[in-house]
């Protein structure tokens, strides 16, 4: 059995215009490492705008990682343009074939989408791959005929400690460690993922996973010790939607990695932080927290649903820096309701906490998919996205809703900030 797995290069615009790579395809490369382990020959391909016809007649089955909504039409394009051999099982997963997994169907040529996670997922749909049986395989769509079934949705996969970890060898090194990624430092760092899911439930964001599941700190550790030994990182950034939420793994896990002298960063809520917690933190290499304040308004931070108080936001940054960790503060301006009176607030804000904030990075508003707002946009008078390549999250200068005066004031608040921010912080 010979298996590729494509997944889309994408250069996210960044830091107000600078053009970088983002985190490793972490999907793909953790197919790849359970599908090595059941002894199949896997080849992890990547398309571009440049490079997107494949010649995959190699291939008993070819799987397509729909990782973002932003590079639907890049893999859709591979897709259509690449050369398969005559029996070749085409499927797909990522975020956006969760989302929008019958036009997949229809647009692409797909005969099988995954929904979710996909480890176990795949495993069935290749045991089946002579039957085409796919009708006992719960979490996925699939089309029969003229028909598409949609099977039972899957459980999540309670202990995350048993899948292997991403084989990141399929990458170039660039790919794999990378400096200026964490705080100020040039240390040479890798991305690595230490849990799943978020209990946030906020309005803006696509991640549809409440319940957040662990690995354990010794799971962790044996993973920063294979690379330490491979790729001498001297750090990481842990890229968790919301790392910080069980103080007493997180506790657990500090505790582990705490020998290994490696420096760290992560993300954060500021309800989750206590004086506490971030001196277990620091003394575990912890050198930067990245909190989603996204506003100083808190009338825009309910209307967001972030579930959090300004004062929240006050204290969380004044322990955190009385700890000794730098801060790296989340912006987003212009969710609906969004005004110079709710934008002066944030600036109001970052004035009163700008000496104990390190870095900031000022996003605007887009109505991701599978958001909450993006699936109720009607109850927020927004305009959803005519091309998927419109939404792209950074230095995007779309405007979604609200009337001309709105836009007119919209546009004018953001250029406030921006040059409030620009004029403030170096590193943004």
């Amino acid at each position: 059995m010979r298996i590729a797995l494509i997944y889309p290069e994408y250069y996210d615009i960044a830091h107000f215009g600078e053009k970088r790579k983002e985190i490793p395809p972490f999907g793909v490369l953790y197919l790849a490492s359970i599908l090595e382990e059941k002894g199949y020959f896997i080849s992890v391909l990547r398309v571009s705008n440049e490079n997107f016809i494949l010649d995959l007649k190699d291939y008993d089955i070819v799987g397509f990682s729909f990782s973002s909504s932003v590079t639907y039409s890049l893999i859709k394009k591979s897709i259509l343009h690449s050369f398969y051999s005559k029996d070749v099982l085409l499927i797909a997963g990522g975020i956006h074939a969760t989302f929008f997994p019958i036009d997949i169907i229809n647009e692409c040529k797909i005969e099988v989408v995954c929904l979710g996670e996909g480890e176990n997922t795949i495993l069935e749909i290749i045991n089946e791959f002579q039957t085409k049986n796919f009708h006992q395989i719960d979490g996925i769509i699939f089309k029969k005929g003229d028909n598409i079934i949609v099977t039972k949705k899957r459980k999540l996969i309670d202990d995350i400690n048993i899948i292997p970890f991403p084989a990141r060898h399929y990458l170039d090194l660039e790919d794999i460690v990378m400096k200026d990624r964490l705080a100020e430092s040039d240390l040479s760092i890798a991305h690595l993922l230490l849990s799943r899911g978020c209990t946030g439930r906020c309005y803006f964001c696509s991640n549809q996973v409440t319940k957040i599941r662990y690995r354990s700190g010794e799971n962790i550790r044996k993973e920063l010790l294979l690379l330490v030994e491979k790729y001498n990182i001297d750090g990481f950034c842990i890229i968790d939607d919301n790392f910080i939420i069980n103080k007493r793994k997180v506790v657990n896990i500090c505790k582990e990695i705490k020998p290994l002298n490696l420096k760290w960063s992560s993300l954060s809520r500021v309800d989750s932080v206590d004086s506490d917690l971030l001196n277990t933190m620091k003394e575990s290499g912890c050198i930067e927290i990245k909190y989603g304040i996204e506003s100083g308004s808190q009338r825009i931070l309910d209307s967001m649903n972030k579930k959090v108080t300004v004062e929240q936001i006050k204290h969380a940054i004044n322990i955190t820096h009385d700890v000794g960790i730098n801060i790296k503060a989340f912006i987003l301006h212009g969710f609906p309701g969004e005004n110079l009176e709710s934008t002066n607030e944030t600036i109001e804000l970052l004035e009163l906490l700008k000496e104990k904030i390190s870095r900031i990075s000022l996003f605007r508003f887009v109505p991701l998919p599978g958001s909450y707002v993006y699936n109720n946009y009607s109850d927020f008078k927004l305009s959803l996205p005519e091309s998927f390549e419109d939404i792209f999250i950074y230095n995007n200068d779309k405007l979604w809703w609200g009337t001309e005066q709105d836009k007119l004031e919209l546009t004018k608040s953001y250029l406030l900030i921006e040059n409030y921010v620009k004029n403030n912080w170096n590193k943004y």
